[in-house]
């Protein structure tokens, strides 16, 4: 019964999208109004919950229910201002499901969805800043992050005009990733144009060790070289 709703959510968001571009009435009208008082009602339980990873784990428990509407949308690859497509694509950067949120957020940018009123970041300082503090979390605790993550954040949003803060600290999170897999000339790169949007980022310390360790690197490559 599971599958049979979730196909069924799937095909009808799909051809209602199609519809809707057309300037039709939305086909699923009622179930987009049923998926989106669902969704406000979780989000009213997220509300009490104080703990960010909590709150994530939350998420992450909630967003598969959502996925067979999503991915309706996706499929039909129109424009529908859809507030359960954005959120659900915070939803997935918030749970750490970044190849997921990411392909929402290919799909949101591309046909210019806005984030819900309730949001004072529009959707590609959302998908940037959202990525950069997950790394930018990892890294403080000790954890790896995927590099490619973050290149794919910064490939998406390039074209947009962000606030330098937000910028600045995808660059940031980019170059700290780079240096900490011994990878020196990007690493001073990103975190020089880092600290070019914004002074006091936060990676200053990392950036004169980034360099140290390059000029290291290049001494004793020109001794081995040389011997």
């Amino acid at each position: 019964m599971n599958h049979a709703r979730n196909h069924y959510l799937r095909v009808l968001a799909e051809k209602s999208a199609k519809a809707d571009a057309f300037g039709a009435t939305r086909q699923d009208a009622s179930v987009y109004l049923l998926q989106l008082a669902e969704l406000k009602n979780d989000k009213s339980l997220l509300s009490h919950i104080k703990s960010d990873e909590s709150r994530a784990e939350a998420k992450a428990k909630l967003i598969p229910k959502y996925l067979p509407y999503v991915e309706g949308i996706l499929a039909a690859n129109q424009k529908v201002e859809d507030e359960i497509v954005t959120t659900i694509m915070l939803w997935c950067l918030d749970a750490g499901m970044f190849d997921l949120g990411l392909k929402i957020a290919v799909f949101a940018l591309a046909h210019g969805l806005d984030m819900p009123d309730s949001f004072s970041r529009d959707t590609p300082s959302i998908v940037a800043e959202e990525i950069a503090n997950a790394a930018l979390s990892k890294l403080k605790a000790g954890d790896v992050f995927d590099l490619n993550i973050l290149l794919q954040a910064e490939q998406l949003t390039e074209s947009y005009d962000l606030h330098d803060p937000i910028r600045a600290k995808l660059y940031c999170a980019i170059g700290k990733i780079f240096l900490s897999v011994e990878n020196y000339v990007p690493a001073i790169e990103y975190m020089k144009k880092a600290i070019a949007k914004k002074d006091n980022v936060g990676c200053k310390q990392d950036l004169d060790r980034a360099e140290k360790l390059l000029a290291k690197q290049l001494e004793e490559q020109q001794a081995a070289a040389s011997s």
